[in-house]
């Protein structure tokens, strides 16, 4: 990705560009490395990329056999494999049914439970097929679609990224000049909501009950919103990129 930048942005790079191998929970602390304290604007492109999975050794897709991978960053110790070898059966369903929304959650995790304990599952294509095995009574797009959610499930897990965009957004808000723009790209419902809820977190709305005599949410006014419905790409973009269909961006501005 960073050599992909280097290229897209040559002309740029000497004098008005820098570029920082960093997970977002680490900006703040790289921006203040950088003795950079506060900044006007910030555009989030969170989740997998396409040439992460394109590169089929890096084991994100199920579309292709390689090792259970799936580390966006590839210091990391754990993989892929760990999670599903060595985590405990309810864990695997917790993981599949809250970051994968998979119905079948409980029967694939049983599945693997049972395939683990003949040998080890090491591959995307071992995973694939039994989430395959599991999807009874369903098309080949159901089965699909249950593939492409166990897969993104582990890979939220195993990458805390939904941990790390919750945390980083707070940071992102409080970074921002008054008038500084926060927009975010999100490419599934789970990130959609984060931002969402964040957002609608920081409009200064009142969140305590009725009932109550005052206010002791403490809650502040930090944003307003350019965006009341998040943007979505249009027929046009997505006929020159599919991949564009699924995302969403919301844009924030500070007061």
């Amino acid at each position: 990705a960073i050599r992909q930048c280097k290229k897209t942005l040559y002309n740029y790079t000497k004098d008005r560009v820098k570029l920082f191998h960093e997970n977002f929970e680490g900006f703040r602390n790289r921006l203040a490395l950088e003795k950079v304290a506060k900044v006007d604007g910030i555009l989030y492109d969170i989740g997998v990329s396409q040439h992460q999975i394109n590169e089929v050794r890096r084991g994100f897709s199920f579309m292709n056999d390689s090792f259970l991978d799936m580390r966006m960053n590839k210091a990391h110790d754990t993989t892929a494999s760990d999670i599903v070898n060595n985590y405990k059966v309810e864990d695997l369903i917790d993981i599949f049914y809250k970051y994968g929304e998979e119905r079948f959650s409980k029967k694939i995790a049983q599945n693997i439970e049972k395939q683990r304990q003949i040998s080890q599952i090491e591959t995307t294509k071992e995973l694939a097929d039994i989430v395959e095995k599991s999807v009874t009574k369903g098309s080949k797009k159901d089965i699909i679609k249950s593939q492409a959610r166990i897969f993104q499930a582990i890979r939220i897990e195993l990458n805390n990224e939904l941990e790390v965009l919750q945390t980083s957004l707070i940071d992102a808000i409080s970074m921002l000049n008054p008038g500084g723009r926060l927009l975010v790209i999100s490419w599934h419902s789970l990130e959609d909501r984060i931002v969402k809820d964040t957002f609608k977190r920081n409009l200064g709305k009142c969140e305590c009950l009725p009932t109550a005599m005052k206010c002791v949410c403490g809650a502040k006014r930090r944003l307003k919103l350019i965006t009341k419905k998040a943007i979505i790409p249009s027929e046009y973009e997505i006929s020159k990129n599919s991949n564009a269909r699924s995302a969403k961006l919301r844009v924030a501005e500070r007061v």
